[in-house]
């Protein structure tokens, strides 16, 4: 029985060793051969949306409008009431000869049903699904995702943001509630940035490259000063921290996730020492086994140097966002984590327009009056098994 036990534990021990190898040689084989990218500045008129059902109605009614293409890309597609509907509106408008292509993440969409491939294909939609698991460095290829939410419709009007596809994104499903996320209507010459990148991965997807006047048609200047930046592993965590240092009064933080690398938590420290006001909004709600016991480590530091730090209670807030004082601002579909910084790959906007920051800071506040502080004194009283969580969920930040 004992060295049945030693086996046991010599073969788990070889595989986490495996998969440690598997994931550190695929990471420096792959990012390494990505440069950071550069900020692409553009002049586009946005329309931002925080509740699920705005976003949907407002994209079913610029979808169908369409004349000649509608490109989706979504880390989640859940086949259920929502995407039911929108899969009926797409095979819809597809019938009308509307060419329409949708890339869906291998995982985060694992579940759209074969038979409902099928029907797609069937109406001539072309579907790929990116980011699939390769050979070898197996485990690597499983963590390096697409979590791009976008959608470009004839290269004129585009969105993209923290919205998925999925029930719960409307607040249907009762065990989350009012699901609380931000998401941005494009129009003008950010548009042309959403199409370069689906195509980009399209051509990767589906091998099969997409270019011309069809797809790029000439574009208004907008109203907003914005700088596009599609991330892949490298660059977002140096963007992140270039913004975030320029704070002198007050720095605004709204995530899901909160796992800042080392660097980054070391900023927040420093913005603190010169009393610079730093507020962090997260969700009451988990949906993630770790991520939520890691966090505490990084919030027991900012809280001991000033931070507030505030749960949003109605609902799961899952809005990507932050303001340094009235200068600039962040909206995308990157999470304050490790995993959006080195191993995702996201869609990244950065604001200077005072008055579109205003509209932000806006939802923002009206969140705030929606949760609750998380004091000190709250994180001492946790439970002796949340804090063993913390414990043991740490080690894995570098994945979360």
């Amino acid at each position: 029985m004992l060295w049945t036990i030693i086996v046991v534990l010599i073969v788990i021990i070889l595989i986490i060793i495996a998969a440690l190898v598997d994931l550190i040689t695929g990471f420096k084989k792959d990012v390494g051969k990505y440069s950071a990218p550069k900020p692409a500045p553009s002049q586009t008129t946005v329309t931002l949306f925080s509740d699920g059902h705005r976003f949907i109605d407002a994209l079913k009614r610029d979808m169908s409008q369409a004349k000649q293409h509608i490109h989706l890309a979504f880390f989640i597609f859940r086949y259920d009431q929502i995407g039911q509907e929108l899969v009926d509106t797409l095979l819809s408008y597809a019938r009308k000869g509307v060419k329409i292509r949708l890339l869906l993440d291998y995982l985060g969409s694992r579940g759209f049903p074969k038979k409902i491939q099928n029907k797609l294909s069937e109406a001539g939609i072309e579907l790929g699904f990116t980011a699939k698991p390769t050979f070898p460095f197996t485990v690597y290829s499983l963590n390096r995702r697409n979590h791009h939410k976008t959608v470009v419709i004839d290269g004129k009007i585009g969105y993209f943001g923290g919205f998925n596809i999925g029930d719960e994104y409307l607040g249907i499903k009762s065990d989350m509630g009012d699901w609380r996320d931000y998401h941005l209507r494009l129009e003008g010459e950010g548009v042309k940035e959403l199409q370069k990148q689906f195509l980009y991965n399209w051509q990767i997807t589906r091998q099969q490259a997409l270019d011309g006047d069809e797809f790029f048609p000439a574009l208004p200047q907008g109203k907003s000063n914005m700088s596009f930046v599609p991330t892949a592993g490298k660059g977002l965590e140096a963007l992140f921290i270039e913004h975030l240092s320029k704070a002198k009064k007050r720095l605004f933080i709204g995530t899901p996730y909160f796992i800042p690398t080392k660097r980054m938590q070391n900023v927040l420290i420093g913005l603190l020492k010169r009393n610079v006001e730093v507020t962090l909004l997260l969700p009451l709600k988990r949906d993630h086994p770790f991520v939520r016991p890691a966090s505490f480590h990084f919030l027991g530091q900012l809280l001991n140097c000033g931070a507030k730090v505030y749960h949003f209670y109605q609902g799961f807030y899952h809005a990507k966002v932050f303001i340094v004082d009235d200068s600039s601002c962040y909206l995308g579909t990157a999470n304050f984590d490790q995993r959006s910084f080195f191993w995702n790959d996201e869609m990244n906007a950065f604001i200077y327009d005072q008055e579109l920051i205003a509209e932000v800071e806006k939802m923002t506040i009206e969140d705030l009056r929606r949760s609750t502080p998380f004091t000190i004194d709250d994180l001492k009283k946790r439970s002796a098994y949340e804090k063993l969580k913390t414990t043991l969920s740490l080690p894995m930040s570098p994945l979360l």
